[in-house]
């Protein structure tokens, strides 16, 4: 029980040293805040680590990278980041078009295109009942 404890409280300790280690080295003082606020999380995450173990819930929180709801969720964004830098890379295609298109003279002709391309045609408009 003693070496838990022990090891705990070292844990702790080494984690501290490293923390002041790093906010000494960090020359620019904006992301001190950022990082102090980061580090705090992981200390109160470490200082509840046996009161969750002794509740139960130290290794079901550990696992939760294993499961298949967080793998499910991966997925979806990594399709997601996919999808944005096709979508990316088709814009910045359209607009490389655009581009060339102007320098080489033919800007009236693209512009009359692009009106051409953004009319909507009406049929008919009802106004009441």
């Amino acid at each position: 029980m003693f070496d838990k404890l022990y090891l705990w409280m070292q844990n702790i300790a080494f984690y501290m040293v490293m923390v002041t280690a790093v906010m000494h080295i960090i020359p620019n003082s904006d992301y001190k805040r950022y990082i102090h606020f980061f580090t705090g999380l992981i200390l109160v995450v470490m200082l509840a680590s046996p009161f969750l173990k002794f509740l139960g819930l130290g290794d079901s929180w550990q696992n939760l990278y294993a499961s298949k709801a967080y793998q499910e969720q991966v997925k979806k964004m990594e399709q997601a980041i996919q999808t944005l830098e096709e979508a990316d890379t088709n814009y910045y295609d359209i607009w490389e078009e655009e581009q060339r298109d102007a320098l080489s003279g033919d800007s009236k002709s693209n512009s009359e295109k692009t009106e051409e391309s953004n009319k909507i045609d009406v049929e008919e408009i009802k106004i009441g009942r």
